[in-house]
């Protein structure tokens, strides 16, 4: 990272930790359009399955051990219907966004972009690939606050736990990463 998004979070009143990562993204302004791709991405993956799945967790039938089994199950679930809908040429096609760039860190609550040039106080809507299981695209709303950085504004709620657990696995990483350099 060549600038310390951190202290410029902080400079306007965001405090959170910054951690580096390499997510490719793709932005755009803000337009009806957009809208419509975020609430068609936030219902991905709900079909009947996985609303069967939720609503077993909400009345605790499913034991503790039984979470991973479960999880594993939904994502053979997902790739069959993924290799269903190739077959029958159903291939999910997104918006065509304008830009396109690499999130180099994130923080709770925002998203740094290394050589990016955002107007300050512009609405974007932005697309990327979380890396958690089971892996799949969010949309997100932002507001820039820096050429680089900008304040998330809207992200469903269900993408807002799995992004959190994402910054505070690659915290956890890169604690694991110092621990071990010290002991080198």
């Amino acid at each position: 990272m060549g600038c310390d998004y951190g202290k410029i979070c902080k400079e306007n009143g965001i405090y959170t930790r910054i951690v580096s990562c390499c997510l490719n993204v793709w932005y755009d302004e803000v337009s009806k359009s957009c809208e419509q791709e975020y609430l068609k991405l936030a219902d991905m993956g709900n079909d009947g399955f996985n609303h069967y799945l939720e609503h077993l967790k909400l009345k605790n039938k499913i034991q503790d051990g039984d979470g991973i089994v479960i999880e594993i199950l939904t994502r053979i679930y997902q790739k069959l219907v993924h290799l269903e809908n190739l077959i029958q040429h159903h291939e999910e096609t997104f918006l065509p966004l304008k830009q396109e760039g690499i999130i180099c860190a994130l923080g709770h609550g925002v998203v740094c972009l290394e050589n990016a040039d955002f107007k300050r106080g512009q609405k974007y809507y932005m697309r990327f690939e979380l890396p958690v299981f089971p892996q799949r695209y969010i949309g997100i709303f932002v507001e820039a606050f820096d050429k680089e950085i900008l304040k998330i504004t809207q992200m469903h709620q269900r993408d807002i736990q799995d992004f959190d657990t994402y910054i505070a696995n690659k915290e956890i990483e890169n604690l694991r990463i110092q621990h071990k350099r010290k002991d080198i």
